[in-house]
């Protein structure tokens, strides 16, 4: 057999499979046009065809579509639609071989919108629980910081902007400095309660855009879109020194050493980018511990 004829179905597969996940991420907007226009589409075919030809699977699609996309509600408005439909098609007198709303027609359109309404009560569901593990599979379920992995992702995404358009960003890689003396003399708890109030507090000193992940342990990033020099010097040394007074307070011989560096449309991967900060780090706590060091690699 020739080989493209082996390989056929793997790439009729993958086709389908490529298909079927642009479909399914479409955004709210364009899933509510697509959905209008199959279902018109639909019925106008549903019109046109015998009464025999059962389209439900079709209609229960879009119905999939719209309630997995936009929500509940956008999937109830299409099965409200798609029940019309059938309704619709029910009095059209061409299909009176039985007369019209007898026991026969009652049972079959009963049994479409049961189903179509079912679909979205299913759906809706397995949606919420899909955004709640995919959430989870992001966030450090300790602290709520992004997590590692997701983190990698963003900051690949920010690379490939800042290679675009030349804009810069930086980087911070924080250690949490004698957090295995804390949790030695105070117990693991309170060393996890330290690490969520330094989340809580980079993040209330940081903007919106910026993204606070923890990467491991006592080790956390910040990355800050299009931001450079100075002002990532100020941030970091207000957020050090604000950490320092809370810690302080609470009676945790901790502190912050910190290594940050900015970058202008680089040529490493996000694995080199942590990795130059994580170096700037440890020279901070060879250093003595509890400062910044900051750097502008050169490109």
């Amino acid at each position: 057999m020739p080989q493209f004829l082996r390989a056929a179905p793997a790439l009729a597969r993958n086709a389908w499979n490529r298909f079927v996940q642009m479909l399914f991420t479409l955004d709210r907007r364009t899933t509510l046009l697509v959905c209008s226009a199959l279902l018109i589409a639909l019925a106008v075919v549903d019109y046109v065809t015998p009464p025999q030809l059962n389209l439900t699977f079709a209609y229960v699609l879009i119905i999939l579509l719209a309630t997995w996309n936009v929500g509940a509600l956008a999937g109830a408005v299409y099965a409200v639609l798609a029940s019309a439909t059938q309704v619709v098609m029910l009095m059209d007198l061409r299909t009176a071989a039985v007369p019209l709303f007898s026991l026969y027609w009652n049972v079959i359109l009963g049994n479409r919108i049961f189903t179509f309404f079912v679909a979205v009560a299913l759906t809706a569901p397995l949606r919420r629980l899909y955004d709640r593990e995919h959430q989870r599979a992001r966030i450090d379920s300790l602290t709520g910081a992004v997590n590692r992995q997701h983190f990698l992702e963003l900051l690949a995404l920010e690379i490939a902007r800042s290679r675009r358009s030349g804009e810069p960003f930086s980087l911070a890689y924080l250690d949490c400095d004698n957090l295995k003396a804390i949790n030695d003399r105070r117990g693991h708890r309170e060393g996890d309660t330290l690490l969520k109030t330094l989340v809580d507090e980079v993040r209330r000193t940081v903007r919106m855009t910026d993204v606070v992940a923890r990467l491991g342990g006592d080790e956390f990033a910040v990355l800050f879109p299009q931001t450079e020099g100075s002002r990532v010097v100020q941030a970091l040394e207000r957020m050090r020194a604000d950490l320092h007074r809370i810690f302080d307070a609470h009676g945790w011989r901790s502190s912050l050493s910190i290594g940050a560096a900015t970058f202008r449309a680089p040529a490493h991967s996000p694995e080199e980018i942590i990795a130059a900060c994580d170096a700037l780090m440890l020279r901070a706590k060879a250093e003595g511990k509890d400062r910044l060091v900051y750097e502008l690699p050169p490109e």
